[in-house]
């Protein structure tokens, strides 16, 4: 396993899979919702993945000695799901808001899974500044769904 200062770095390259996983899941529902608010929660949504993303990149590295760019199947199942159900729903936006609240879900379980796991503290800082942005992240898809 490798290690960081001597110590493990665990679980950071599911984390990145997902969010990528996420940014791409909301760039194609940003194309696709008709409400500009929406859009903007999914550009805030975006943009909060990429700098969690780039910030947990040197774990990554460390971990399995490149960058991690690749995703993660869960979360591309549930956007093809995603893109079949919104075929049928009169409310696009919404399936959107939806499915991407779960997204954060998932976001959230594993980066929590990783702060189980022994992890140096550099690591451990950077996962729970990303945990922080993540939660605020969920918050406001969760505020945008109940409306």
């Amino acid at each position: 396993m490798s290690t960081h200062q001597g110590q493990e770095i665990n679980h950071i390259t599911d984390i990145i899979q997902v969010m990528n996983s996420g940014i791409d899941f909301y760039q194609t529902a940003q194309d696709k919702v008709q409400d500009p608010a929406i859009g903007a929660l999914f550009q805030r949504m975006i943009d909060a993945r990429i700098v969690s993303v780039e910030s947990l990149q040197p774990y990554a590295i460390n971990q399995q000695g490149e960058r991690e760019d690749g995703s993660s199947f869960v979360v591309e199942a549930r956007r093809a799901f995603t893109t079949l159900i919104s075929k049928f729903a009169n409310d696009n936006d919404q399936t959107y808001v939806k499915e991407l609240e779960e997204v954060e879900d998932k976001t959230l379980e594993e980066i929590k899974v990783a702060l189980k796991k022994p992890q140096s503290h550099d690591c451990e800082a950077a996962l729970s500044k990303v945990l922080l942005t993540m939660q605020s992240c969920h918050a406001e898809m969760s505020k945008m769904q109940k409306h």
